[in-house]
């Protein structure tokens, strides 16, 4: 059975601005969407029973992160069966707490070890819900009807609470009506929407010739912005870090890092600490120059620098894997320095960091697609 609906189909557009990403898969028409689907189904269907109706729930929600989440475990699960691994239990029960890891793995060498999956979202649950409410108004918006102009949007602020959207599509549609036709609607006063600590901005971009149907949007701008990839990653590893108290067996966090921004050095930087210069004049006119961290990572930190969070033997990274996009991502292995229970050679054929005389060495791996004996260009056919 299928964990999609049984509908008929018949949108082949391009997923529309805020809209669910499991809503989207679901009522696709495309091709590649029913592959997707298929590939779903069937790592479902490998799914323990015992616990396949949770993930399900999680993998159909219209939270975008609940979907993400529960995809990468589906994930998670099928990748390390593939490259010899055992699961040996979903949710193992500890004696020492009610808390439960996702998995109990055991290594093709036998060793075991729990796994974690965590998503580096960059957001709160705060702001992932105000996200939500967010991306529902903008989905509104794209379905009011514009033939003669592509609308192009700013936002200012996350909405507090559920915005008015019969009132927002009603501002909208008043709007468009009263648009110049032609080049002038450019110039046209924009549209502002303001609610719950949000606010909406809307301009008119002529297109070269009506659409009926057609999508509203056609521009998002967006504000700019700070990027600091470690510390946007360094929150999920550090939920995870010391959650199960003392465990009996290496403990490996697995974390998909979903913005386009975050790399490998991000993660190595949110458990080490940020990297940083320090320039020293010596007594002779010199300057030193030393490659330094600052005491503020996961594995190594406050107050001057020293080892924590040992019980975490490595962190499992990769990057963007979501339903439709993972075949041409790579993951990476970072052992703990410092692990209280260092995690055995697991052989995923990923890239990996090794310790070379206190130092890591980094040594190069296969993409997701290759190692899951998948086409690079998938799901296209």
């Amino acid at each position: 059975m299928s964990i999609f609906d049984d509908i008929a189909r018949e949108n082949d557009q391009p997923r529309q601005e805020g809209e669910p990403l499991f809503s989207y898969l679901n009522k696709s028409s495309r091709p590649e969407a029913q592959r997707v689907r298929d590939l779903v189904d069937e790592w479902i269907s490998e799914y323990p029973e015992s616990h396949r109706d949770g993930l399900v729930a999680r993998l159909r929600s219209d939270i975008d992160d609940h979907h993400q989440s529960a995809f990468f475990e589906l994930f998670l699960h099928k990748f390390l069966r593939a490259r010899g691994c055992k699961i040996i239990e979903i949710e193992p029960k500890l004696q020492h707490t009610n808390k439960s890891p996702d998995i109990l793995v055991e290594a093709p060498t036998g060793e075991r070890f729990y796994l974690e999956g965590v998503l580096a979202s960059g957001r709160s649950n705060q702001e992932t819900a105000a996200y939500a409410r967010l991306n529902t108004a903008l989905a509104a918006i794209d379905n009011v009807p514009s033939p003669n102009n592509f609308l192009s949007l700013t936002t200012e602020g996350l909405p507090t609470a559920p915005l008015s959207l019969k009132k927002l599509k009603r501002g909208v549609q008043s709007w468009i009506a009263g648009l110049p036709a032609g080049i002038a609607a450019k110039d046209a006063p924009p549209f502002s929407y303001e609610e719950h600590g949000c606010r909406v901005e809307l301009r008119a971009l002529p297109r070269s010739k009506p659409e009926e149907g057609a999508r509203a949007m056609g521009m998002r701008n967006f504000p700019i912005a700070q990027i600091t990839p470690h510390q946007e990653i360094r929150p999920g590893l550090k939920k995870k870090a010391s959650r199960y108290g003392e465990l009996d067996l290496p403990y490996v966090v697995a974390i998909d890092c979903l913005s386009m921004y975050h790399h490998e050095e991000g993660v190595t930087d949110a458990l080490l600490g940020e990297p940083y210069v320090a320039i020293t004049k010596l007594p002779d006119g010199s300057l030193k120059e030393e490659h330094l961290r600052r005491p503020d990572g996961i594995w190594y930190g406050p107050p001057n620098g020293q080892p924590q969070n040992t019980r975490m033997s490595a962190v499992l990274a990769f990057f963007r894997i979501d339903a439709w996009n993972f075949v041409t991502k790579t993951g990476l292995i970072i052992p703990n320095p410092w692990a209280a229970k260092p995690l055995p050679a697991l052989n995923l054929g990923i890239a990996e960091l090794t310790l070379e005389n206190g130092t890591y060495q980094r040594s190069e791996g296969s993409t997701v697609g290759t190692l899951l004996s998948m086409p690079a260009n998938w799901p296209e056919e």
